[in-house]
């Protein structure tokens, strides 16, 4: 796995870090944030007896946090720069995250110390994942850059998963647990990022930019359109999956489990990121953003309007291909055209804390103005009227650079 020449624990600090001990972080990290961006809403509505109404609040405003807490995270390590590295600063964050998820035990029942803990969570992660990725790509180009974001999908996507897995045997002394579960995560985090440079590798801006495809700057900026949709449709659909299984007859006495099936669409992203690692057609071509974009909103369309399980069951698979196509092109272009910077992570995380904030506010507005019987029909129409509105910003970075290819073949 290493690739960098070096020990697979250590590196220098003019070489790019150890892909071991930057993916090792990557899926304890991830553990933490399964537990709060999935399990924390299990836990209200057991524990805290939270409505519909309110998890899609707690989601929304953890989904603002997220976003600005990203915004910030190059401008904070720049005030910070002859203080603390960003080594120290992701140490710091990942401890402050394990201390927070621990203060509900302390007070079990109080709604505030959740709040609290769920949006210092929330701040936290965000904080963490644009210092971990320029900790992946700095000093990696192109091919190997590819390679090492394959890695790292490939190991976050199934650590999330863990606390849900773990949570009935957790529940089993309380299903605050599941929350407290980052803190001796984090622990053992740190311990590893202690192994890393002060700071990510060299990223030598003749490499870098010899990496970066004439057409990466126009890619990139159409993949930032389509990644906080495709987070808005994601966080749209999951609250429908339930009302739409029950319809199919999936779920009751009997019958196969319908969260079982649900996860169908993380697997086909699985699958999906785990090809794109694998192969190289895919990048410096509009064609895959265009794929991820049919994938997704043609997905979400089978799976609202189809008569029968199998139909219903293949639009799941196909939304989750546009999910993966979606997340592995924007994080490359992202950190390519941005040459592996904090602050490209920090805005890729901000277009994803973007999706989770508008997701919920659409199940609200659905609420709100439908009611909680009809809330469910009402909020996709929400969300296929804002896939319309955003097609047309999504489309413009295309025709832009393909007017720039026709100049430039006219010599104009």
């Amino acid at each position: 796995m290493n690739d960098t020449g070096t020990d697979a624990w250590t590196s220098r600090d003019d070489e790019p870090a150890s892909l071991a001990a930057v993916l090792t972080v990557t899926f304890l990290g991830s553990v933490s944030g399964g537990a709060f961006w999935a399990g924390i809403f299990f836990v209200t509505a057991k524990r805290y007896g939270f409505s519909p109404t309110s998890n899609l609040l707690l989601a929304s405003v953890m989904g603002a946090v997220y976003s600005i807490a990203a915004l910030s995270v190059g401008r904070l390590l720049r005030a910070l720069q002859g203080r603390v590295s960003p080594r120290g600063a992701l140490m710091v964050t990942l401890g402050s995250w394990g201390v927070a998820s621990l203060a509900p035990l302390l007070a079990p029942g109080s709604r505030p110390m959740l709040w609290a803990t769920a949006l210092a969570g929330a701040a936290a992660s965000a904080l963490t994942w644009p210092i971990v990725e320029s900790y992946l790509s700095a000093g990696r180009h192109g091919a190997r850059m590819r390679a090492a974001i394959g890695w790292f999908n490939c190991t976050w996507t199934p650590a999330t998963a863990v606390p849900l897995l773990v949570m009935p045997l957790l529940a089993r002394a309380d299903v605050l647990w599941t929350i407290a579960l980052s803190a001796p995560v984090n622990a053992l985090a740190i311990a590893v990022i202690a192994t890393l440079p002060r700071r990510p590798g060299a990223h030598a801006a003749a490499s870098a930019q010899a990496a970066v495809g004439a057409e990466y700057p126009w890619l990139q900026r159409s993949a930032a359109w389509l990644l906080p949709l495709s987070y808005v449709l994601s966080s749209t659909l999951a609250p429908v999956l339930p009302h739409r299984f029950a319809v199919m007859g999936v779920g009751g006495a009997g019958g196969a489990p319908d969260s079982v099936l649900a996860a169908a669409w993380m697997v086909a992203r699985f699958v999906t990121l785990f090809l794109m690692w694998r192969t190289g057609f895919w990048h410096g071509r509009w064609g895959t953003l265009l794929s991820a974009g049919v994938a997704l909103a043609g997905g979400m369309a089978t799976v609202l309007l189809a008569g029968n399980l199998p139909l219903m069951m293949a639009g799941l698979v196909l939304f989750g291909a546009g999910m993966g196509l979606t997340y592995y092109s924007a994080l490359y272009y992202s950190m390519a055209v941005g040459h592996a910077a904090v602050d490209a992570g920090g805005t890729f995380e901000a277009l994803i804390g973007l999706g989770y904030f508008l997701g919920p506010l659409l199940g609200l507005a659905g609420h709100a103005t439908a009611g909680a019987e009809r809330a469910a029909g009402a909020t996709v129409t929400f969300a296929l009227a804002v896939t319309g509105l955003a097609s047309i910003p999504l489309l413009r970075p295309y025709l832009q650079a393909r007017h720039r290819r026709r100049q430039r073949g006219t010599g104009a």
